[in-house]
């Protein structure tokens, strides 16, 4: 089964928001191949089509245009995911809602 989101698949979804002013995918990957697509089609991104993803990855400062992505604390939400799991086991089931943050890294896609 192929990955939920890649290069690839941003490229390919391209042409059904080709007609967007912004869009906001749920990973680098996605839009990475949103950006490449839309420049492939002479959109300029960011003055014609914005673009933010998900995840800040590492690639995601070094692309060209460097893509505006939101960045997650992933080690804070393994954790609160092992914790609310063993409680849960544990028969605790007090965690309707965790908060673990989010910060939004602009770029020169946004």
């Amino acid at each position: 089964m192929p990955p939920p989101s890649s290069v690839a698949l941003g490229k390919a979804t391209f042409a059904r928001i080709a007609h967007a002013d912004a869009v906001f995918c749920n990973s680098d990957l996605l839009a990475l191949g949103v950006v490449s697509q839309a420049r492939a089609y002479g959109i300029d991104v960011p003055n014609q089509m914005a673009v933010c993803g998900f995840g800040d990855l590492e690639f995601a400062a070094n692309t060209t245009p460097a893509l505006t992505t939101v960045r997650v604390d992933g080690k804070r939400i393994g954790a609160s995911a092992a914790r609310c799991l063993i409680d849960r086991l544990n028969g605790v089931q007090e965690h309707s809602h965790i908060d673990v943050g989010f910060e939004i890294v602009e770029r020169e896609t946004l």
